[in-house]
């Protein structure tokens, strides 16, 4: 048997590190653990999502946030940031959790234990 479980990976210091990479755009592309990622801040709350949209692959890097959503600049496909439904698909979305130490994105893999 496997299960699903969640690494920690530490990728910023501190929250006012996120806000300084942020400034200058709403969205920011990131390499995690190898993956390519959008750090994002809508509606106060900071997300991590796939910067591949479930769709048809395209990039998300020139999308825009609307309603706690994120909306694919090629198809207009919006997904929700939270759950990353919509349209029938799924946008892969990372957890962040802030610590004492940094700022976290948990990334899932299997296990055999």
């Amino acid at each position: 048997m496997f299960s699903t479980k969640i690494k920690w990976v530490k990728f910023a210091d501190t929250v006012a590190e996120l806000e300084e990479q942020l400034k200058k755009k709403p969205l920011k592309k990131v390499l995690i653990d190898g993956k390519s990622m959008l750090l994002l801040k809508e509606q106060g709350d900071f997300y991590l999502v796939k910067n591949k949209c479930p769709h048809q692959g395209i990039e998300l890097t020139g999308a825009v946030c609307e309603n706690g959503k994120i909306v694919c600049p090629w198809h207009h496909y919006a997904f929700d940031l939270k759950t990353g439904r919509g349209g029938g698909l799924h946008l892969e979305n990372y957890p962040i959790e802030i610590r004492v130490d940094g700022c976290y994105a948990g990334i899932e893999y299997f296990s055999w234990f």
